[in-house]
């Protein structure tokens, strides 16, 4: 049998008058419908779900802004730079896997959002910690979405920039914000602008870049600022010029106060000593005051550091900013500030840094000769704060000549990467930043924590403010047109001033030993061996505060030990350092540190080294373990792949740090390799002198003569002593490189020694190169009652002297050098005298010794000085002038 199906003909024409085509006709209908249908559903759900994801979408951008302005600690009104990702919940919760809001939830969303966008400057600040604004509802609840507009513009108006660029330059130079009245009273305030005692008469407008002139500011939309200055032991009038230059270039309805910190301590308290206050005028706290009802000055007790200050500072400040300087700087224009609060209105997780320009010490009070590059902001493995010009500048990878030819050498070079420097007028962003001269909004400055209050003294708190603030969210600016001139202590050691001008600054002792620096509950705390030298008190407590940081910002990364080992030289900790720790892990000031980070919700150092240092300055951090492959050595003011590649040609200026310079060689080592690769400066001499002996004995060979003395008889015991017991002499010579002159030594004190005296010659070959028995053979040497001893290693003087003694059998044991030739009857003195009375030890006079004839030149005159003596330790001391017992040298 077979089968066949019908054509497409029959199936569209079927025959007439049967039932079997209707109903093939029914269903051929039915099919087209049902087609139709499908492609509409198709196209239908495709709408759908372009609408959910469309409408998902805007939920999900609504929950990420309020996870922002309700992250836990921050206040709401304060936006991150930027917010990246989306919000994942549980699997199971949502089928798209992100969050939805009910109605009120997205309307709350939506009111502050609005909030957010626009910008205000109705903020009061409460003790510090709190943050109020004026629209909060008095019980509490600000949901309610009535439509108010704070800045009384409708929601859809874009806001007007803070500021804006004018085309003709300002007076900012010139300005000052002092009435007719105010101006006579300051006495130290200067002319910027037009010359002066500045920079020797030029005046400092070539500091700036002239377009930061052209700015133009809305203050009333700027924040208010509070300004803390710190001091200790501040002389020649700088703090009324630190004061004096921030109220005249400061616009006073901006300026709330200026709190003058005085951490030099009180003498009397706690051992302070009482010339504490040596160069302080104590009558300058009066005169400052009286400038301004503005400036209020608190002073401490006992000496706190920097870092506590600060915070003494921050607690009574009232201003929505603080701006933290030194005592000894000069704000070089009227918009100092403006500059520094554009940046923290626009972010106010933001600290802003001016740029500084140095001030001469000596005075006279001169600026540099004008402005340096600008740069970055770093801190080295040791944990010293530097500046770098630029990123990426160098080869990311070193190229070592050995590994490639000329071509391959010449091809790479030109892959080096383009340096990029920092923008002359735009703020910047850096790693790090100096411990003062900055800027940050108050409420910020308590959200992150202020610094730690176990901070003292000095070092660390700069450090520890950059990690914090870049960690937990936000951002540190260099500003260029921001300048203020800043005096580094240089020359004050120099120009005799007084000890307690130098530094670093005299600590009180019940500070140190409180903080287990040298004592601790009356038990000595250790050796504190830091970068292989013994740490004095001021490097163990800047060492403490390092350790203190990183314990709370680096933690158990790998760097943590890296700086372990460039700072001590192992990566376990010694006793007294390990303390430190001790003291963090309970310590309540560091815990709060440690918990606020938890809070804040900050990154660890690996986020922070690969977004940020990595990101700005080209680089790991020195402390990273990826930093190897372009680590630099330090050598003075450079930088170098290796200390032998450090500048070479100026000594020892410029080679120190991480390398050590080597007179005798005039190279530049690593400083762990010193003593491998350095040979000392006597042991050189020494080389030099054994080369030149070895070489005047080849030509004293070649003249038919020798380093011998010539043969003579030798002396005889005197008659009256031969039947008497004597006592004998073991004459020792320590040598090092003594091959010129020890063979004479040794023939001469064998030819003025008569045979029932001299025991024997010990000459101790202190590690000389050549042996000294290449010169002079034990056989031949043996004849003059010679004996070596040869030290392997350098013992020195008293070490080879020691070897000697214990080789020598004598009853008399006669120390001489190993270039002496004793005079006649030299021995007599030593044998009587010590035969009387075997406590005492007897000194020869010292003559000089001409080595070309073996004579002697001079012979001190009777009765002077240089008579005879000899010494007894039975307390006896007796004064002789024993003409026998002449040692010529």
């Amino acid at each position: 049998m077979v089968a066949i199906g019908r054509s497409r003909n029959n199936l569209a024409s079927p025959r007439r008058g049967t039932s079997r085509g209707i109903n093939d006709h029914n269903i051929t209908t039915k099919r087209v419908l049902l087609f139709s249908f499908g492609i509409i559903s198709t196209m239908g759900m495709y709408l759908y779900v372009r609408m959910l994801k469309a409408v998902n979408l805007g939920l999900h951008y609504q929950d990420i802004q309020k996870d922002v302005n309700n992250w836990e600690g921050r206040p709401h009104n304060v936006v991150p730079p930027s917010s990246t990702g989306r919000t994942k919940v549980k699997s199971g919760s949502n089928t798209n896997g992100y969050v939805r809001k009910n109605k009120n939830e997205r309307q709350q969303q939506q009111q502050q959002v609005k909030e957010v966008s626009m910008q205000r400057d109705d903020v009061i600040i409460d003790a510090g910690n709190n943050v109020q604004t004026d629209d909060e509802s008095t019980d509490g609840n600000d949901d309610d979405d009535d439509g108010d507009n704070h800045n009384n513009s409708s929601a859809d108006e874009v806001p007007t920039p803070v500021w804006h660029m004018a085309s003709d330059p300002d007076d900012s130079f010139e300005r000052i914000y002092l009435t007719p009245e105010q101006k006579p009273k300051f006495k130290h305030l200067r002319d910027l602008g037009k010359g002066g005692p500045v920079n020797k008469g030029k005046g400092i407008k070539s500091f700036f870049n002239p377009i930061c002139r052209h700015y133009r500011f809305d203050e009333s939309r700027l924040p208010t600022v509070s300004v803390v200055i710190t001091t200790q032991n501040e002389p020649d009038d700088w703090i009324s010029v630190t004061v004096e230059s921030i109220l005249a270039r400061t616009p006073p309805n901006l300026l709330v106060d200026v709190i003058v910190v005085d951490d030099n301590g009180i003498p009397g308290h706690h051992g302070l000593p009482s010339n504490i206050r040596k160069n302080v005028d104590e009558n300058e706290w009066d005169y400052v005051k009286s400038l301004s009802p503005k400036v209020k000055v608190i002073q401490h007790t006992n000496r706190e550091g920097c870092a506590r200050s600060r915070l003494t500072g921050a607690k009574a400040a009232t201003g929505e900013v603080l701006m933290f300087v030194d005592s000894h700087i000069e704000m070089e224009s009227s918009t100092w500030y403006h500059h520094l609060a554009i940046p923290i209105v626009e972010n106010p997780q933001t600290i802003t840094m001016q740029t500084i320009d140095v001030v001469d010490d000596l005075g006279g009070k001169d600026y540099g000769s004008g402005a340096g590059p600008l740069q970055y902001g770093v801190v080295s493995d040791q944990f010293w704060f530097s500046y770098q010009v630029d990123r990426f500048g160098d080869y990311m990878e070193p190229l070592d000549p050995a590994e490639f030819t000329e071509e391959e050498l010449e091809e790479r070079r030109g892959f080096k990467y383009k340096a990029e420097i920092p923008h002359e007028r735009e703020p910047y962003e850096t790693p790090f930043g100096p411990g003062s001269l900055f800027a940050i909004r108050r409420d910020e400055f308590w959200r992150l924590g202020g610094y730690d209050e176990g901070l003292y003294v000095w070092g660390g708190e700069n450090t520890e403010m950059a990690f914090k603030m870049w960690m937990c969210g936000g951002r540190m600016l260099m500003v260029p047109c921001s300048r203020v001139g800043h005096m580094y202590r240089i020359h004050k050691e120099k120009d005799g001033r007084g000890a307690l001008t130098r530094w670093p600054p005299t600590l009180p002792q019940e500070m140190t030993d409180r903080l287990g620096c040298a004592y601790k509950n009356e038990t000595y705390t250790g050796r504190f061996i830091v970068l292989r030298h013994p740490a004095d008190n001021f490097t163990r407590i800047t060492t403490r505060n390092n350790l203190r940081i990183m314990e709370t910002y680096v933690g158990d990364h790998p760097a943590k030990l890296a700086y372990y080992k460039r700072m001590f030289g192992r990566e376990k900790l010694m006793p007294e350092f390990q303390r430190f720790i001790d003291d963090w892990k309970v310590d309540p000031a560091a815990q709060k540190q440690v918990q606020l980070m938890k809070k804040n919700k900050c990154h660890d150092f690996e986020w922070w080294d690969k977004y940020v240092h990595m990101r700005l300055t080209g680089r790991h951090h020195p402390w990273h373990p990826l930093n190897g492959k372009y680590k630099q050595v330090s050598c003075g003011n450079h930088k170098a792949k290796t200390c032998e590649l450090c500048p070479q040609g100026n000594g020892r200026d410029w080679c120190n740090g991480d390398c050590s310079w080597c007179a005798t060689s005039n190279k530049c080592f690593a400083a762990g390799d010193m003593a491998k690769k350095c040979i000392s400066e006597s042991k050189k001499r020494a080389l030099e002198k054994s080369l030149n002996a070895v070489v005047e004995a080849a030509k004293l060979k070649e003249k038919g003569g020798g380093i011998h003395l010539p043969p003579r008889e030798r002396v005889k015991l005197p008659e009256d002593m031969k039947d008497k017991p004597i006592l004998t002499i073991s004459v020792v010579l320590p040598c090092g490189f003594e091959h010129d002159y020890f063979i004479r030594t040794a023939e001469s004190v064998f030819y003025e020694t008569p045979a029932e005296v001299l025991k024997e010659i010990v000459i101790v070959d202190d590690a000389s190169e050549p042996p000294l028995k290449d010169s002079w053979a034990e056989e031949a040497a043996a004849k003059f009652g010679v004996k070596y001893v040869r030290l392997k290693e350098p013992a020195g003087l008293i070490g080879a002297k020691q070897a000697g003694a214990e080789a020598a059998t004598g009853d008399i044991i006669v120390f001489f050098d190993c270039h002496v030739k004793p005079d006649i009857d030299y021995w007599v003195p030593y044998v009587r005298e010590i035969s009387e009375n075997d406590k005492r030890a007897v000194i020869p006079v010292i003559t000089v010794l001409d080595v070309d004839t073996w004579t002697q030149r001079e012979r001190p005159a009777k009765g002077s000085g240089m008579s005879k003596c000899y010494l007894t330790f039975d307390a006896e001391f007796k004064v002789s002038v024993v003409l026998q017992s002449d040692m010529t040298n």
